[in-house]
């Protein structure tokens, strides 16, 4: 998993993509969606270092100008496919939705959802390669950071109405990171071995406290 290298409201939705190019569009068949089928699907089986953007043009049918013209970099790239997976299972905005009747908490329900995934063979093995890259390789720091802020921190912060937005967001994303190390790279048991919704309904409430709970804050620190 390593290699090459907004004030919102709540109605608008960030494109973590770059803008295309301008001037003229490069010859090929394949549309954005193609383009981020394939590329999803190329982190996927093959990792973020070894996935290429000549492959994936190959696989979406298209050279390798097209995709640059439609993403920009590889790492402009993979943030956007994994933005767009994890958007396409509600995250992050479940945090900040009034769960429906017998739902479970926002926690809960965010939790599952970010797991399940992490836990789907389409870009959850890249995902999981990029965190455990995030101590030795600046690239794989790089795109995570960028996808906490902008999918996280910017994109969610401004929807929640409590005190503190931003450093609840940043608790609660301390204690997915500290999960998702311990469940699926250490891979200590028995946490390694509950299933999706086992860790969901005993860590979500935790999540439900550091969003909206009565935090013990030094205002005058």
């Amino acid at each position: 998993m390593e290699g090459e290298g907004g004030g919102k409201d709540v109605t608008s939705v960030k494109d973590t993509s770059p803008a295309p190019r301008r001037g003229r569009r490069p010859a090929g068949h394949a549309g954005r969606e193609q383009i981020l089928e394939a590329a999803i699907s190329q982190f996927g089986e093959h990792g973020y270092q070894a996935t290429t953007i000549r492959k994936i043009g190959d696989a979406a049918g298209v050279n390798a100008k097209l995709v640059h013209y439609y993403f920009g970099t590889k790492e402009d790239l993979f943030t956007t496919a994994i933005a767009e997976t994890f958007r396409s299972r509600g995250f992050p905005d479940l945090l900040a939705e009034p769960s429906p009747e017998g739902a479970g908490s926002p926690g809960t329900r965010y939790l599952s959802a970010v797991l399940a995934t992490l836990e789907d063979p389409g870009l959850g093995p890249a995902f999981l390669g990029l965190v455990r890259g995030l101590g030795t390789h600046e690239e794989s720091r790089r795109i995570f950071l960028r996808f906490i802020t902008e999918e996280l921190l910017e994109r969610l912060g401004p929807q929640l109405d409590t005190d503190h937005g931003r450093t609840r967001l940043e608790l609660a994303g301390s204690q997915l990171l500290g999960l998702v190390l311990v469940r699926y790279v250490l891979k200590v048991p028995p946490l390694a071995d509950f299933s999706v919704q086992e860790v969901a309904r005993i860590i979500g409430p935790t999540i439900d406290r550091y969003i909206t709970g009565d935090l013990d804050w030094d205002d005058n620190g």
